[in-house]
């Protein structure tokens, strides 16, 4: 071994060297020939339309057929995006603007069966990956944003492989390109795309974009927008600041308009600018305001934006200010009145009592508690005072004995599906699902049923506590939650609440459509409210309520029309041409307009000759139109006196009467 080492060691020292450079090469090459295969998000960058390259969502085997690939919408713009019987999903969210680009998934296919190694160089002989590039994405367009409603994007195959091509569809419509650009005609309200990728008359892969199309948001400016513009409700004043000391206020939105609710996909509240996403309940909405200071004795000014709109073009906007006086947490900051109600069993208020005081950050279920007790009717309950506080039953000896439901609620019971059976012990204590599978306990403030348990409200000062018993899920109080509707009834026509019975019956050709009762004949008593007072371009709406029956029905307030007036004309040339400004004396509005006697818009409406010592003058009447209004006003023309007598034999004026002689002596 020895000798042969020493008869060939100057070749094996050579034969290594070039085995490593051999090696060295191999991997500077494998390096250069990575560096010309680029990332993709870069590689493309050279090339015309680039775009996303979006994550393929598989198709279940029934949507394989070209024709029969659903697209999820029509895009014509007619849905909402809302249910009233659920919450609606958000819209989908925007995709960023210059996403990246997704990388190849699978495993090494070069790898061969015998685990032998790799074969780098086949790697560099693998195609490019087939993929959709667009710049299509989730978003809004308002409509000034466009000319005519023309939208373009591009779309295309990259890397397309043999058989392959890419077809869009709007709706259920097949969209023309050239070289894949594509110019459409957006729909008002949602306009859906789907991106369809065709391998030999087979669909592979499927992609979804909806732009929604709507008209320009309503402001501070414009607090309506549309024809149909969303009622605004809120807990409030319009007309006023709010001064609370109450840190944790709660803010209710309720919106709708003649299509019905406002969902919370379609409203936007904002504090001080920012946003409030957060929020309880289904159609009335709860946002909870953290509303801060400095320290004790200041006052901070907070101010609440609220927007809501729906698909066709409508929107609204209301503006609030809330005067927060700062206090320490656990300090009282005001009083409330309580009452518990049992008018479903005819036993009316069992209790009612004010001036109980609330502090900073304590939760009502604290005062509830206490005045349940104070009035003889301890509480068991579930969860704790500060968090998941729920009343399960109330106790006091022989203090329901007299329970019987109201005739009325019996047919509705029955309909709703809900049997009716007496508990045990039922004089003595009242809880959940005594007397009915919907029974329990449910809590209003100021006539509000919150979305969240009491050990999540916090009340403020003057607010008003009803703790009421429900037989049917909350629908003979007025408390249904309108997304968790259950029974066979969506909503009762009558409320039995603060020991009186209301009916609202929904008429239909002299019959309830909820409860079946035939229409009594008799001379409706009809008051009204106005729910939204019409303007000079808006009209507004009106609830009737007959005071026999209960019998609603919903009105529309026409539209009052601008009432222009001017101050007269200004005349560019007497007689001839003039201009008018006028202001409307509701909204302020104003215009103006020009007139002429050419145009035939300037014409005499009366004239009063001058005389030898009077000056005459000439009316004219200019009318024009502002806005679609047509407007007139007047405007005069001086004659001046002629200074011209008529004297008759005896030297007098017939005119004016004077003498001959006097005009010589002066």
């Amino acid at each position: 071994m020895g000798n042969f080492w020493k008869r060939h060691k100057l070749h094996i020292l050579w034969g290594a060297g070039a085995i490593a450079l051999a090696l060295l090469a191999a991997v500077l090459g494998s390096m250069l020939l990575r560096a010309d295969r680029m990332p993709a998000d870069v590689a493309v960058a050279d090339r015309p339309f680039q775009g996303v390259n979006l994550t393929p969502v598989p198709l279940k085997p029934s949507d394989s057929a070209a024709e029969g690939a659903s697209t999820g919408g029509t895009g014509e713009g007619e849905g909402s995006g809302q249910e009233p019987q659920e919450q609606p999903e958000q819209k989908p969210q925007e995709t960023p603007e210059t996403p990246k680009k997704e990388e190849s998934d699978g495993g090494d296919k070069d790898k061969e069966k015998d685990d032998a190694p790799a074969d780098e160089d086949k790697k560099d002989d693998e195609k490019p990956r087939m993929q959709v590039v667009t710049d299509l994405t989730n978003k809004t367009i308002a409509f000034e944003e466009l000319e005519n409603g023309k939208f373009s994007f591009y779309a295309y195959l990259e890397n397309p492989e043999e058989g392959a091509y890419l077809q869009v569809r709007l709706g259920n419509t097949r969209c023309s390109g050239s070289n894949g650009r594509f110019t459409v005609t957006l729909a008002q309200g949602e306009n859906i795309f789907t991106l369809l990728v065709y391998q030999n008359g087979t669909v592979v892969r499927s992609y979804t974009k909806t732009i929604v199309y709507r008209a320009a948001m309503a402001d501070e400016d414009n607090k309506t927008v549309g024809d149909d513009p969303p009622v605004i409700e809120t807990n409030l004043p319009d007309d006023a600041d709010y001064d609370t000391s109450n840190a944790n206020f709660v803010l209710t939105v309720h919106a709708y308009n003649s299509q019905g609710t406002i969902y919370h996909n379609h409203i936007r509240v904002l504090l001080d600018g920012k946003e409030i996403t957060q929020y309880t309940g289904s159609e009335t909405l709860e946002y909870r305001l953290y509303l801060t200071a400095g320290a004790v004795g200041d006052v901070s000014k907070h101010t609440v934006e609220i927007w809501a709109w729906d698909d066709r073009g409508n929107s609204a906007y209301k503006k609030h200010v809330i005067n927060y006086h700062f206090k320490e947490e656990g300090e009282v900051i005001g009083s409330v009145t309580l009452r518990l109600d049992a008018t479903v069993l005819g036993l009316g208020i069992l209790a009612e009592d004010s001036g109980y005081e609330v502090k900073q950050g304590q939760p009502a279920s604290y005062v509830v508690k206490e005045f349940l007790e104070d009035n003889g009717f301890p509480a068991s309950y579930s969860g704790s005072l500060d968090v998941g506080f729920y009343l399960q039953r109330i106790r006091c000896s022989d203090a329901f004995s007299g329970a019987a439901i109201p005739e009325e609620l019996q047919t509705l019971l029955t309909l709703d599906g809900l049997t009716v059976r007496q508990p045990e012990g039922y004089k003595d204590s009242l809880g959940e699902f005594d007397y009915t599978q919907g029974s329990g306990w449910m809590c209003a403030v100021n006539g509000y049923y919150p979305g969240r348990g009491l050990s999540n409200v916090f009340l403020g000062d003057g607010d008003v506590v009803t703790i009421a018993f429900t037989l049917a899920y909350g629908k003979d109080i007025g408390g249904a939650d309108a997304a968790n509707v259950r029974g066979n009834l969506r909503t009762y026509c009558g409320t039995w609440l603060g020991d009186r019975y209301i009916p609202h019956h929904d008429f239909v050709e002299g019959k309830c459509s909820i409860c079946g009762k035939a229409e009594e004949a008799h001379e409706h008593q009809w008051s009204e409210e106005v729910n939204r007072e019409a303007t000079c371009t808006d009209s507004g709406e009106k609830t009737l309520t007959c005071g026999e029956c209960g019998e609603t029905k919903t009105e529309s307030i026409p539209a009052l029309g601008h009432d222009y007036r001017s101050g007269g004309v200004v005349w560019e040339q007497e007689g001839e041409s003039c201009t008018a400004e006028f202001t409307c004396t509701r909204c302020g509005s104003s215009g103006t307009i020009h007139a002429s006697r050419a145009d035939g818009t300037l014409m005499e409406n009366g004239r009063v000759e001058a005389t030898c010592g009077q000056d005459g003058y000439v009316s004219y009447l200019a009318v024009g139109s502002i806005g679609g209004t047509q407007v007139r006003c007047e405007g005069t023309v001086t004659l001046p006196a002629t200074g011209e007598h008529t004297y008759n034999e005896d030297g007098v004026c017939s005119v004016c009467g004077r003498k001959k002689d006097e005009e010589t002596t002066e």
